[in-house]
């Protein structure tokens, strides 16, 4: 009997083992998220070593009216893609600003919408590019950056993988297009240009010659993170957006 009772306490400490984790990942809150972005401004940039941007200033304001402990203090400057590839692998993550698309709907979880947003491919006046089709694209070089939607929306139109230059942040294809190494670069249409003009090229000698997509910007949050955490943080952005503040916000970089 005492062998049997044992045994039986084994399976249940066990079971109870197992069931732990899983209790700890559901029961976690808005101050064990680690928070990424990156430079895509005027969304998210960094600017004399502070964060600062629409979706840092608006995370930030969410956090607070959310009651967390956290702050833009606590958002980390990260490369595109190892924010993407964290945000997806590992509990309790966020990035962002992240299009929002078909391709990535059960990748995350969403929070959102923050913006509107156009992906295009620039191009150089002076090259007087033309594209009426997707066929087109793959007379091209076309500058892309790893993970990035308008990388994404290449590859779903079957552009040619040698077409493609993929290059880990999108500096690298404002200097590639501005010394003619690449035809073409497929990005969001105001950061690009934000971008052009921060490196000091004239904007005005560079045009969107063919739109990828339109679409919503959102925060994305790893598939584990609790619905109460998205919940409580959705009820903060739809308060923001209804007192004003989220206007206030957009008129601060877009004016």
């Amino acid at each position: 009997m005492m062998k049997k009772t044992t045994a039986i306490r084994t399976v249940f400490f066990a079971a109870l083992l197992l069931i732990i984790p899983a209790f700890s990942v559901s029961a976690q809150s808005i101050d064990d998220l680690s928070l990424y972005t990156e430079e895509y401004p005027p969304f998210n940039f960094e600017e004399n070593g502070e964060l600062r941007g629409i979706t840092i200033d608006l995370m930030d304001e969410m956090l607070e009216r959310a009651g967390s402990s956290l702050g833009k203090e606590d958002i980390q400057l990260v490369p595109w893609n190892n924010g993407y590839q964290r945000t997806q692998n590992q509990p309790n993550t966020a990035l962002f600003a992240t299009t929002r698309t078909a391709q990535r709907e059960e990748m995350f979880k969403w929070v959102g919408p923050i913006a509107p947003t156009t992906i295009v491919l620039t191009a150089k006046k002076s090259s007087n590019i033309s594209i009426n089709g997707a066929s087109d694209i793959n007379q091209y070089s076309v500058g892309t950056v790893r993970a990035d939607v308008g990388e994404q929306l290449l590859q779903e139109l079957n552009v040619s993988r040698s077409s493609i230059d993929s290059a880990p942040s999108p500096e690298a294809n404002v200097r590639k297009l501005a010394a003619d190494r690449i035809d073409l670069w497929a990005y969001e249409a105001s950061v690009a240009k934000w971008l052009i003009k921060s490196h000091g090229y004239d904007p005005n000698e560079y045009e969107a010659v063919y739109t990828l997509s339109e679409g919503e910007l959102y925060f994305a949050f790893n598939p584990q993170v609790p619905q109460s955490v998205l919940n409580q943080l959705q009820n903060a952005l739809d308060d923001i957006k209804a007192d004003g503040t989220y206007q206030e916000i957009l008129d601060t970089y877009l004016k």
